[in-house]
């Protein structure tokens, strides 16, 4: 099943005390899937890998698939320091029935060309499921170059693209023009919601937003809007779009902003946290619900 779209990178429910709350994760899937996204990405940054332990994500990926059966593509993020977990998680996420995994470069050490294609093609060989790359250089330390990507895509086959939350958009075209010449189907999706529109233009494949994690309706709605050749529609949601990037911005760990805005829109239960998490800017609700009357009051989204 090729993956195309608004694939929002959902983020993970607790309940107050912390841990996971399956239910509320459900309820929340529903949400986005009532609101037509193309896909689902779970267990990626915004959902909080890295708060959580092998078991944890074990579980909650295999409830989480087993709650949207195959109603939309859905990935698996199986990002990990060491190698060993990262093959574990991949082999799990293919045994549960996930379409494809999300595969980060190791964060912490800083890697040669040669090690990262080593790494990378360790997991390709060892998937039995499409790969998606994930470059996101602000947390891993250092970017995928062009010239990696191309190697990777050219050598083995179910690598099939690279999520690209970077901020320039030359990267991102460069990305797209090169790994093109060696295989045409190879996939680029972007990550900040600026360029969505943008990216679409110049070729990429979707989006995997955050915005779409509590507002997908915007998203999807550019993405229908360009396929069928609606650029004022499509230029409206970009504008609005931009906006939202001010999500980015109200806490150093963006996934608390967006797991507000989730609770804020769908839900009466306060959100949850995890230590050291549970500690963000007292005004965080407020500045999140501004940010809400914007979407409620330009779209007529509804709770």
């Amino acid at each position: 099943m090729k993956f195309h779209g608004i694939i929002p990178p959902v983020v993970t429910l607790f309940d107050t005390t912390g841990e996971i709350d399956l239910d509320l994760n459900r309820r929340y899937l529903s949400e986005l899937l009532k609101h037509d996204v193309q896909g689902v990405l779970l267990a990626g940054s915004s959902g909080e890998f890295s708060s959580l332990t092998i078991e944890e994500r074990k579980l909650y990926v295999a409830e989480m698939l087993q709650y949207i059966n195959k109603r939309v593509p859905v990935l698996i993020g199986i990002g990990h320091t060491s190698l060993k977990e990262v093959l574990e998680l991949c082999t799990h996420a293919k045994e549960h029935g996930a379409d494809g995994v999300l595969a980060v470069n190791p964060y912490y050490w800083p890697l040669s060309s040669e090690q990262l294609y080593r790494f990378f093609s360790i997991i390709a060989e060892h998937a039995d499921l499409p790969v998606i790359l994930y470059n996101i250089p602000s947390l891993t330390g250092q970017s995928l170059s062009t010239e990696l990507v191309k190697k990777l895509a050219a050598q083995h086959r179910n690598i099939i693209g690279i999520k690209e939350t970077v901020s320039e958009i030359g990267h991102i075209r460069e990305m797209i023009t090169e790994v093109n010449k060696v295989r045409d189907d190879f996939m680029v999706f972007t990550a900040f919601d600026e360029h969505v529109l943008p990216g679409l233009m110049i070729g990429a494949a979707g989006s995997i937003n955050g915005s779409s994690v509590f507002a997908p309706e915007i998203s999807v709605g550019l993405y229908e809007a360009y396929r069928f050749g609606n650029l004022t529609e499509a230029e409206n949601k970009h504008r609005l779009l931009s906006q939202l990037m001010e999500i980015y911005t109200l806490c150093p760990t963006f996934f608390t902003s967006m797991k507000e805005a989730v609770h804020q829109r769908w839900f009466n239960e306060e959100a949850g946290h995890r230590a050291p998490f549970d500690m963000y800017p007292t005004n965080l609700s407020e500045k999140v619900s501004s940010l809400l009357k914007i979407i409620y009051t330009e779209e007529g989204m509804k709770k």
